[in-house]
């Protein structure tokens, strides 16, 4: 026959282990007595990586000084009565130009890693072109604020994508897709709506902001086609950008503007706003 051997001993139970708890769970271990639930030690939030930090820097300060660039800009233009934009924005440039050139070769802040391509015949026969495009898209842009109020400036440089589309296309540079073709669309028609009801509505102002825009677009073909290879970092792109774009608009303002200026002697330190200039 079969045998059944029985063991009346059981297993002996494993053996407890004492458990390192975190510091951090024990206020919540002792404070709810009797609750099942595992303890979960606190997570402690990484900090922000160094390049994203950097990155939300810059455009904070962005945020902050392009709306400050624009002010300011119209106050000299409108509210000191300098109405010459070609000067202004000469001006502007002909400080980048210097704050450039001390970052790059006086401070040595970082090197010039496009030098070895920007010899001097591309330079003449390439960014001085491109130079021309940004200068005048600079010096229109500005004159709007002679005409028009800021709000609705910048309601007409909504505007921009859709004269750089229309001249990508015109060029062959590019053949916009339909969604791109249909975004420009609700772009034209919107900003025809915000326009309808402008109160201080000024044609001279409507078609100095459209060549600014015909200008900008330009200068965006003239770099994609001029100058593909070539990446420049901010600052670098400054640094040979900046003396380029200030050249055009002194040229032109001395020919087109210093003869008015002095006519109305707001160049004179004696002038009746020279101070606040």
């Amino acid at each position: 026959g079969r045998y059944v051997v029985c063991h009346d001993r059981q297993p002996a139970p494993p053996a407890r282990h004492a458990m390192s708890v975190p510091l951090s769970a024990v206020g919540e271990s002792s404070s709810s007595a009797g609750d099942d639930k595992p303890l979960i030690p606190a997570t402690v939030a990484s900090p922000l990586p160094p390049s994203r930090l950097l990155t939300a820097t810059y455009v904070a300060v962005y945020l902050m000084v392009g709306p400050a660039l624009i002010l300011v800009n119209k106050h000299l233009l409108k509210d000191v009565g300098f109405g010459f934009p070609m000067m202004v924005s000469g001006i502007g440039q002909a400080s980048s130009a210097l704050g450039s050139f001390l970052a790059l070769r006086v401070l040595r802040l970082q090197p010039l890693t496009c030098a070895k391509h920007v010899t001097w015949p591309f330079y003449l026969r390439n960014m001085v072109v491109v130079g021309g495009a940004t200068a005048a898209s600079l010096c229109f842009g500005n004159a709007g604020y002679l005409y028009l109020t800021v709000s609705f400036v910048q309601i007409l440089k909504a505007f921009t994508p859709v004269f750089v589309v229309v001249t990508l296309y015109a060029t062959r540079v590019e053949t916009p897709s339909p969604r791109v073709a249909l975004s420009v669309g609700l772009i034209s028609a919107a900003t025809a709506i915000a326009s309808a009801g402008e109160a201080h509505f000024n044609l001279t102002g409507v078609l100095i902001m459209c060549a600014a825009e015909t200008c900008e677009a330009t200068r965006l073909v003239l770099t994609q086609k001029l100058l593909t290879n070539l990446k420049f970092p901010a600052m670098e792109g400054l640094y040979y950008m900046a003396p380029i774009c200030a050249g055009w608009m002194f040229g032109l303002a001395a020919a087109l503007e210093v003869p008015r200026a002095l006519e109305k002697n707001v160049l004179s330190p004696l002038a009746p706003k020279a101070g606040q200039l």
